[in-house]
């Protein structure tokens, strides 16, 4: 968007828009994967959604530079909308796949300004008709989703439900971080510097849940935390205490910030029930028994170029900790000066 100086306040909710929408679109594919399995895909159709999948995923992964190029080259979601139609044609505009398309045009929505956002439409829109014209009559005519989930119940049973639970884990995990991201649309503390923002989150969700919380912060202010690793910090924060409201029958938290001249580490500690962790730090099992937040949380701080460490033990309470080291903090992506609103 011209005008909009990079990491101020409406890059950041531009930023957010952004991530929800691949996320969205993601989900979409995913689940016409699934409607589509039982029908037999031929390799063409496999190759299509590979390299579609492929490049949401990468997207969504290197999210920063992805949507600076973006934003300059609107062309690229002309050739994203190629992809779609690639996918289209194999698959079949009548099927499960034609929900997702909408995406492309909804990114360049956010993105661009009219001009542009009408190309890719038009564009899109086209690819669309052509791949009408490659169908069958019998494809017109195929109710795609309304059969396809029901075969592939009866045909595999015991892989569906299989595949149904582990699908449905990870909606959820994705509806939690969608969620979140449309409530960071409006939170005030990603404006602020990162000591002000713990002591502001804290603050509010002490209130919130009536528990006592204890914050101490260590070092410099650390006005020159980017952007990005900002935002992701105070976010496991709040999925942290979160977790704490939720889980724990905590009776106090600690949280304590420590900001040194090898990087930044958080810490989150309450008194509550605790649990058993999984063997191995396998956090990603614990999506399966409902701690989808843990999850997240351990996605965010790879994000940030750190990592999530979980203590936790019955009736010994909770200690999450993210640990980023500057080493590992974005290039490029320069932090707003203390104070932005």
């Amino acid at each position: 968007m011209p005008g909009v100086a990079e990491g101020g306040p409406a890059t950041t909710r531009l930023a957010v828009t952004f991530r929800l929408l691949l996320l969205l679109r993601g989900m979409l594919l995913a689940m016409a994967v699934v409607l589509r399995g039982s029908a037999g895909p031929g390799r063409g159709l496999w190759a299509a959604i590979a390299l579609l999948g492929l490049e949401t995923a990468l997207a969504l992964a290197a999210w920063r530079p992805v949507l600076r190029l973006v934003r300059r080259l609107p062309p690229l979601c002309c050739l994203d909308a190629l992809l779609v139609f690639a996918v289209l044609v194999q698959g079949g505009v009548f099927g499960p796949f034609f929900l997702f398309t909408v995406m492309t045009a909804a990114l360049a929505g956010v993105l661009y300004a009219w001009g542009p956002v009408l190309l890719v439409c038009v564009a899109q829109i086209a690819l669309c008709f052509a791949a009408m014209g490659t169908a069958s009559p019998a494809e017109r005519h195929d109710p795609g989703l309304l059969i396809a989930l029901p075969a592939w119940i009866r045909t595999s049973p015991d892989r569906a439900e299989r595949d149904a639970r582990d699908i449905l884990s990870a909606l959820r995990i994705a509806a939690r971080e969608a969620r979140g991201l449309i409530a960071d649309l409006r939170e005030e503390a990603y404006g602020l510097p990162l000591p002000a923002a713990v002591g502001h989150v804290a603050a509010g969700w002490s209130e919130t849940a009536a528990v006592p919380v204890e914050v101490a912060a260590e070092g410099s202010p650390g006005d020159d935390i980017p952007v990005a690793v900002r935002y992701e910090i105070v976010s496991v924060l709040k999925e942290a205490l979160t977790n704490v409201e939720r889980h724990a029958r905590a009776g106090r938290v600690e949280i304590r910030l420590v900001r040194s001249a090898d990087g930044l580490e958080l810490s989150v500690r309450d008194d509550g029930a605790g649990f058993v962790p999984p063997d191995g730090g396998r956090l990603d099992l614990l999506a399966r028994e409902g701690h989808y937040g843990v999850v997240g949380m351990a996605e965010r701080a790879r994000r940030a170029g750190g990592r999530l460490c979980l203590r936790s033990a019955p009736g010994h309470g909770t200690t999450v900790t993210i640990t980023v080291p500057r080493a590992s903090w974005p290039a490029g992506d320069a932090a707003e000066p203390a104070g932005t609103p």
